[in-house]
């Protein structure tokens, strides 16, 4: 059934501290849920919600999704449905930019959004943009180097590992992959667009189109938040890993799940953090396969 939590039915981060915010934003998600006809423990009315910007909240987060994207019952207190105005102060506004304008490797890179139609595979998160940063400080050697993007959304660290030197191979969804292929192409010179390949990659399926251990390289910024990926996306990287390929993901730590993942990752993979950023709270972890020695 969807329903209001008490704790996080508010329409402000800022809200979540005080009481008074609490009850008020209890007030506006009840009036604005009057408005509509919710009688269901399904999703029949997805569609409806996302038309009318309603957004679920992940609490203690900050962290909003369109419903769409958000494919999970509420329960437990766990999440709740918030209303959300382009006008409130979320912190959200900078996905509703068309554009994102960033400097990397000697280029100004300006990356189309487009929250309303694509949600969260079409803006650019904080882990992309710390993972960017963290290949131009040439940790990495990239030149020659044969990387892929899982999960790539806007495409900006793609597009930098291009700018770099690597031969990429940047991936999402197919729902999401004209709008990919648009900001590869707006972004990389026309002498380093052959060296950049728009590819579509759906997480454990269809995997025999690339072969295995394939690439060098294998990036992720803010690719494990939901949990129910977690077992197609390990089946993914043991797939396109070989022993001598390194993982990078970025990502911010929001719950136990986060560090669930991390523990499977760690019975195939060696894995340690690598970069954190404080300013933006993102971590960097690197992993690399284990080979049959050290099981031993």
């Amino acid at each position: 059934m969807y329903r209001a939590s008490s704790t996080f039915g508010v329409n402000s981060e800022r809200n979540l501290t005080s009481q008074e915010g609490r009850a008020k934003g209890i007030r506006d998600f009840a009036s604005t849920l009057s408005s509509f006809e919710l009688v269901t423990t399904g999703f029949e009315h997805l569609e409806l919600l996302k038309r009318s910007c309603i957004f679920w909240l992940e609490p203690h987060s900050g962290f909003f999704f369109p419903t769409a994207w958000r494919e999970q019952r509420v329960g437990g207190g766990e999440m709740a449905l918030v209303p959300y105005t382009e006008t409130a102060e979320m912190g959200l506004q900078r996905f509703h930019k068309p554009l994102a304008t960033f400097s990397f490797a000697n280029h100004t890179i300006q990356i189309r959004q487009d929250w309303k139609q694509l949600g969260v595979a079409a803006v650019v998160w904080d882990a992309a943009v710390v993972l960017a940063t963290y290949l131009e400080m040439g940790t990495v050697e990239l030149r020659g180097c044969s990387a892929v993007e899982l999960g790539a959304g806007t495409g900006l660290v793609g597009i930098v590992a291009a700018l770099l030197g690597a031969h990429v191979t940047i991936t999402d969804r197919k729902v999401a992959l004209e709008f990919l292929k648009s900001n590869v192409q707006a972004n990389l010179p026309p002498h380093i667009q052959p060296k950049a390949v728009v590819k579509e990659l759906t997480w454990g399926q269809n995997l025999g189109r690339f072969s295995p251990g394939e690439f060098d390289l294998i990036l992720g910024a803010d690719i494990i938040y939901l949990e129910e990926t977690f077992t197609d996306l390990l089946q993914t990287l043991e797939h396109l890993c070989s022993n001598h390929s390194v993982v990078l993901l970025a990502c911010r730590i929001r719950y136990e799940r986060d560090y669930n993942f991390l523990a499977m990752l760690e019975r195939q993979f060696t894995v340690s953090k690598v970069h954190y950023d404080s300013e933006k709270d993102v971590h960097i972890y690197k992993a690399q396969r284990r080979c049959l020695r050290e099981d031993l």
